[in-house]
């Protein structure tokens, strides 16, 4: 009995990447006497070469190999850091859709703030889907959509920063109704559900697909003011 412990005990510890790397108990004791701080510069030099690789060929195609080589560490560096690519990728999600809702609740401060109208509303939050579809992460949103649709928890964690982003679209609708600026017999929560699905995925899809034909932020909230007449 204590033999076959034994062998198990062997059997995991070989199987163990930063075994395999032949550093061991070596890198182990040497990473735990870094301070926080390089640590935690580590941690995220890991997760910018995440980044660009997820953005470059998507979360299935791409591996921990390339992770590893994109951050110049070593396998026993990268996975004291990080154990999967699964760990790798809801972290970056979580951070991703953290900070989209955190500038959303800038813009409707900022548009409250400086009692601006609904259209220069539009036009903000249409800037913001342009920095995203234009900034060095530029894909990733299609690229957590299409694994939401496949992985539940993904899925939810994804509509629960949506909601946070609806919800503050409401409080600006609602706020707009009370001065007169929006019917206030329209419903709240359908408007913001359409503004939400209009203006950041709306935007974000003909930002990349429509090619010579796509349009500026600025352009497209005009476009949107023209069509709607209740966003003038």
């Amino acid at each position: 009995m204590i033999n076959n412990q034994s062998s198990r005990k062997s059997s995991a510890k070989s199987n163990s990447p930063v075994s395999k790397t032949g550093q061991g108990n070596t890198l182990q004791k040497r990473l735990i006497k870094k301070p926080l701080e390089d640590l935690f510069k580590g941690r995220e030099k890991v997760l910018q070469a995440a980044r660009l690789c997820f953005a470059k060929q998507g979360f299935a195609g791409t591996a921990i190999k390339d992770i590893q080589l994109a951050s110049g560490f070593s396998r026993g560096n990268l996975y004291h850091h990080f154990k999967t690519k699964e760990e790798i990728i809801q972290i970056i999600i979580t951070q991703n859709l953290g900070l989209f809702c955190n500038r959303i609740d800038s813009i409707v401060l900022n548009v409250s703030e400086n009692n601006l109208s609904f259209k220069e509303f539009v036009q903000h939050l249409s800037g913001f889907a342009e920095e995203i579809t234009k900034g060095p992460g530029n894909g990733m949103a299609f690229h957590i959509w299409s694994l939401s649709m496949v992985d539940p928890e993904i899925r939810q964690l994804t509509k629960i920063y949506f909601e946070r982003i609806r919800t503050a679209l409401e409080q600006k609708i609602i706020s707009l109704q009370k001065c007169g600026k929006i019917p206030k017999d329209k419903n709240s929560q359908n408007l913001s559900v359409a503004l939400f699905g209009i203006v950041i995925p709306g935007f974000t899809l003909q930002s990349v697909f429509m090619d010579e034909k796509k349009i500026s932020s600025n352009v497209y909230a005009d476009c949107l003011s023209t069509l709607f007449h209740d966003l003038s």
